[in-house]
């Protein structure tokens, strides 16, 4: 084993993603279920016992400058896509589905799907979308470009973009600046003055 936390370039082709960008740093120490069908762009960092599972139908994409700290679950079965930017603090749930709970249908994934009944809907974070710690996003939500979800949230609605949420049930708090947005032009041409760094192909305008 090499003496860095973090994968060499060599182990993550063997990971057998997708597709993968450059300066990539994932965790010795994070799993990934279905990898064929998780993508990632550039800048990207997943750090220690992170989960990602693309599940057997879904996927997931993450863009070009995302961070996923340390203790997150991704559950995907319908697809979760990461927009340029955004990111996960640590400790953060997203479940991309579920089972009906309401007693007419068996439950967990050891049953024969024909005794259960799913619910599996996208979650989508925009450009700069930001979630704090100990937060559980359910699925179908999509949060807007430059959003932000305070820590300990419960998000069961769309965030709409530029908007700050909190709470159980997470609920608008204020609006968030659009600096960012400026920032990430800067950066943008400070890291390729020609023309600006390409992004990943899911990326918003």
């Amino acid at each position: 084993m090499a003496g860095t936390s973090f994968l060499e370039d060599d182990e993550l082709e063997e990971m057998g993603f997708g597709s993968i960008g450059r300066d990539v740093k994932i965790s010795r120490h994070a799993m990934f279920y279905n990898a064929e069908r998780i993508s990632m762009g550039s800048h990207v960092r997943i750090d220690d016992f992170c989960v990602l599972s693309a599940c057997r139908t879904g996927f997931i994409s993450i863009g070009d400058y995302v961070h996923i700290a340390a203790h997150c679950l991704i559950e995907a079965p319908a697809g979760v896509t990461f927009m340029d930017f955004s990111g996960l603090a640590a400790r953060c749930t997203v479940y991309g589905g579920t089972d009906d709970y309401l007693g007419e249908y068996l439950t967990n994934p050891c049953v024969l799907e024909k005794y259960r009944k799913c619910y599996r809907n996208p979650v989508v974070f925009g450009r700069h979308a930001v979630v704090g710690a100990g937060t559980t996003i359910l699925q179908g939500v999509t949060l807007g470009d430059g959003c932000a979800v305070g820590s300990m949230s419960l998000v069961l609605r769309d965030v709409p973009p530029g908007q700050v949420h909190a709470g159980i049930p997470a609920k608008y708090i204020k609006d968030r600046s659009g600096k960012i947005f400026e920032l990430e032009r800067q950066l943008r041409e400070e890291e390729d003055p020609g023309g600006g760094l390409p992004g990943n192909s899911q990326r918003g305008s």
